[in-house]
């Protein structure tokens, strides 16, 4: 049997925490704080991070303030507040809010956040483990505590015998084929196929696609107009979709990157919409007024999981939550709903304060370093709202700085981590060419490897397009460094351990790699020879 996650003691503790009487700040006549201090910051900022265009939304109360920096196409078209951008996961958020809409309306029998998927999407919704797909609710999925990760290497391409385009019931129908990287409910494990899930079972509750749902009782009302779920939608507006760029350090110039189709990620990370939308959003959530209920934001603030501890350099309080589709964090005695949405070279982030009815969130066009400029203007602006004193702000630039070098160094030590005792060095079973060939695992599908100019090679285009060298180590040993094709060196670089394993007839049958991080050094993915 399978054990059980309790948080009780410590979301107590923590919730109790953040309700503690506080000295209230005085009232004053709310003006933009986008002044010109805040003005020469965001230049500052965009041109350390060389990010090329960045738009924000501030909302204090009732107020909506917006601006924007720089461009969302290069060299003259300028990024405004009603830019598009890719979203990634801040799409979580609204999945998390349709389910709650569909659990409250009370038209469905028995329905509730425990309820276990199986009994809504039972052909579709199969997991690994039998006992896990009789029990894994609707709350396991989106508050990340089924113990699959994030396996995504795994969605998009082609599916079936017949090829036909990947959709979300086919990423979800794949789960059956995707190991655990832990038991269920005990800990926390990032999965963007889980929020694919919730989609398929809004979309089979309510008889329509997650999207017409959404736009029907949240973005409409909202007078959210400029929200999108998929890239020939957002081509088509009459808005301007930015263009996402990578800054090339050793050339100093930016290169445009192709726009990702983010359909079969739907419910996960398919939003396009601008800052303007955004604020909307936020503001129905600071002031718990319609189209939810204030029951259905309750449930939607309400922590479910412990994330995984914060670095002790960071500001923010030792333990994290995670809540349904929001980052739960304390910052200076507040407590602070957000989440980052990263997709290839776009990235946002959105912070809430409730105590404060302050939020914001920033959208940029390059991958990972946009972010990073959005965290440190949003603190910077929040920091001004609570009244810090200059010497008791975090140093946001230099933190950002340190964990980049420190992702670095893990990239470039990863060979001592998966073989730190690699004391002699044995010669290939067989020669390097002979292990190139077409590998299959029924989660994973098709894994083609191919000999280029000495090497052993293999370039996977399926929902996130990368390329792997494999470097041989020692017998059938490999390092595996994986790069995207279309953002490198960047967010999706990654340095793991890779094997063959070679038949008694001679022949290299099988192949594993190290992609899920989560299940451990150990941990491989198994591809079985198939040509």
């Amino acid at each position: 049997m399978w054990r059980s996650f309790s948080l009780c003691l410590l979301l107590s503790f923590l919730i109790s925490f953040t309700r503690a009487t506080r000295t209230q700040l005085p009232f004053k006549h709310k003006r933009s704080p986008f002044d010109e201090k805040f003005n020469r910051l965001v230049n500052w900022t965009l041109d350390r991070w060389h990010v090329p265009g960045l738009s924000m939304a501030v909302v204090d109360g009732d107020d909506i303030f917006t601006d924007a920096w720089g461009y969302a196409h290069l060299p003259n078209t300028k990024a405004t507040p009603d830019t598009l951008y890719y979203g990634g996961s801040l799409t979580k958020s609204f999945t998390a809010a349709a389910m709650s809409i569909l659990i409250s309306s009370g038209n469905y029998t028995d329905l509730s956040w425990g309820t276990s998927i199986s009994s809504i999407i039972r052909d579709d919704f199969v997991l690994a483990e039998e006992w896990a797909t009789a029990h894994i609710s609707i709350e396991d999925a989106l508050a990340h505590r089924t113990g699959v990760p994030r396996h995504d290497w795994s969605y998009g391409g082609a599916y079936g015998d017949d090829l036909h385009e990947g959709t979300p019931r086919d990423v979800v129908r794949s789960l059956r084929d995707l190991p655990f990287a832990a038991e269920p409910r005990t800990t926390f494990h990032y999965c963007n196929i889980m929020y694919v899930v919730i989609a398929h079972v809004v979309s089979t509750l309510s008889g329509k696609p997650l999207k017409d749902f959404l736009e029907d009782r949240i973005w409409e009302p909202l007078g959210m107009k400029s929200t999108y779920f998929s890239r020939s939608d957002a081509l088509k507006a009459p808005e301007d979709l930015a263009m996402g760029y990578i800054w090339h350090e050793d050339g100093q110039y930016y290169k445009p990157t192709v726009y990702m189709d983010v359909e079969i990620m739907t419910g996960a990370s398919s939003i396009i919409s601008t800052v303007n939308d955004y604020a909307k959003w936020l503001r129905a959530f600071i002031n718990e007024s319609p189209p939810l209920s204030p029951d259905d934001y309750a449930e939607l603030k309400t922590p479910r999981n412990l994330l995984v501890p914060q670095p002790e350099s960071s500001p923010f309080t030792r333990f994290s939550l995670y809540a349904l589709g929001w980052e739960i964090a304390f910052y200076n005695g507040y407590q602070i709903f957000q989440h980052t949405g990263n997709l290839e070279a776009f990235g946002c982030r959105v912070q809430l304060v409730p105590e404060l009815n302050w939020a914001a969130v920033t959208c940029g066009n390059t991958p990972v370093t946009c972010v990073n400029a959005g965290i440190e203007l949003i603190n910077h602006l929040l920091d001004n709202k609570i009244q810090l004193r200059e010497e008791e702000r975090f140093d946001w630039f230099n933190y950002h700085k340190i964990s980049w070098q420190n992702r670095l160094d893990v990239y470039n030590s990863a060979k001592d981590t998966y073989y730190p005792q690699t004391l002699d060095f044995r010669p290939l079973s067989l020669e390097l060419a002979r292990y190139a060939g077409t590998y299959y695992n029924p989660g994973y599908r098709n894994c083609t490897i191919y000999y280029k100019n000495g090497q052993l090679q293999i370039d996977r285009n399926y929902s996130f397009h990368v390329h792997v060298d494999l470097e041989h180590v020692t017998g059938d040993y490999f390092m595996a460094y994986i790069d995207s094709t279309s953002t490198p060196d960047t967010l999706f670089q990654k340095a793991v351990a890779a094997e063959f394993v070679v038949g008694p007839d001679g022949a290299a049958r099988k192949f594993g790699i190290a992609i899920e991080a989560t299940m451990g050094t150990d941990g491989r993915i198994w591809f079985e020879r198939i040509d």
